[in-house]
């Protein structure tokens, strides 16, 4: 099981199981949403992911050209975990977010073809142009 939160502790996450995938994403949308060049992500079906408290959504085109939202607490604004149309019934809890970083493995790293040069987080792993296809 993985556990995480947002900075201030009001919006919690558990989630059951082991991650289906999990890596860094390197679209424009997650590179604005973290202030870096990544993201990185941890991804569960929706089943098993139970979030405790309060939390203010936004939604905007994704870098798959369809609907990501993402989901941070209204009280510190810590952006804890995404959903995205491309990824149906899926949910994407943020590495920053865990209460153990240990338990991040990344795999993969999606939209490579918009990672910043100075950015090698993900230079090792297996690199994606844009979403993988299964």
């Amino acid at each position: 099981m993985l556990t995480g939160r947002c900075a201030c502790g009001a919006l919690k996450y558990r989630a059951e199981g082991e991650p289906l995938m999990q890596g860094f994403c390197h679209c424009r949308s997650c590179q604005r949403t973290s202030g870096a060049g990544h993201v990185g992500w941890l991804c569960f079906q929706e089943s098993a992911v139970t979030v405790e408290g309060e939390k203010k959504a936004y939604t905007r085109v994704g870098g798959s050209g369809r609907q990501a939202s993402r989901f941070a607490c209204p009280v510190c604004l810590s952006v804890v975990y995404g959903t995205a149309e491309v990824m149906p019934r899926m949910i994407n809890v943020y590495a920053g977010s865990l209460d153990d970083p240990a338990q991040f493995k990344p795999r993969i790293a999606i939209f490579v073809s918009e990672r910043p040069p100075w950015d090698d987080v993900s230079r090792n792993l297996q690199c994606f142009d844009t979403v993988p296809s299964s």
